[in-house]
């Protein structure tokens, strides 16, 4: 299945946000940006998601899940051409970024070689102290006929990052010169919860933030439906 354009995402986060929030007037879809509602007045609505990290810097959340998921690609092929027949969950270390994903792919392999059937269920964390980058490995005692290595990563639930919000909220009002013409402008900075690099406690106390552009910055978090009016 294709992956959705930015574009189409931001439709289906809007879509989501306004069955619980009241909008005054018709909406249509547009660019730049990217909703219009039209009543007494024209409004723009602007989406973004809010990522906890830029997400070209390499110890970020986007960056290191593909490097995880390539890394246990290539370990687990390794693995089943060596005879290997577990399934098996890794839970990844956020705080200690993958910088040599060939070298973990070895230190995983050899790993799960030494342990093997001696250890099934969870690892001690004794068996990882010199992979730095796991915090946790289940080895599932059940055999299946096509064992699958997965990720399965823990929510830590870190708290909404004010300076971060900050970075979000100038980084589109310098591209806001470019907007349709409206009455006012607001920005809708979605959190998707199922998103590992966006998932987050939205902060309410002690936010003082403002804007030159926007009218009213709304941070919204998916299923909970967790609203924040700035």
């Amino acid at each position: 299945m294709a992956a959705k354009s930015n574009q189409e995402n931001e439709r289906h986060y809007f879509e989501l946000f306004r069955r619980i929030y009241p909008l005054p007037g018709q909406v249509k879809y547009g660019d730049k940006p990217d909703i219009i509602v039209d009543g007494e007045r024209r409004l723009g609505i602007e989406v973004t998601n809010f990522y906890l990290e830029r997400g070209e810097l390499p110890e970020s959340e986007q960056k290191q899940r593909k490097i995880r998921e390539d890394i246990l690609k290539k370990a687990q092929r390794i693995y089943m051409d060596k005879g290997g027949e577990y399934e098996i969950s890794f839970s990844f270390n956020k705080e200690q970024p993958i910088n040599n994903g060939q070298k973990l792919i070895s230190k995983v392999v050899e790993l799960i070689q030494r342990i093997g059937a001696t250890r099934t269920r969870g690892i001690s964390k004794y068996f990882l102290k010199d992979i730095p980058e796991l915090d946790f490995v289940y080895i599932n005692p059940n055999l299946y006929s096509d064992p699958e290595w997965r990720i399965t990563q823990v929510y830590t639930g870190q708290i909404m990052s004010l300076p971060r919000l900050t970075e979000i909220i100038r980084e589109k009002e310098d591209k806001a010169k470019n907007y349709r013409k409206c009455d006012a402008y607001w920005l809708l900075v979605v959190v998707d919860f199922i998103d590992s690099a966006q998932d987050q406690e939205i902060q309410v106390d002690g936010l003082k933030l403002s804007s030159d552009v926007y009218e009213k910055i709304i941070v919204y978090k998916t299923v909970s439906e967790h609203l924040l009016e700035l």
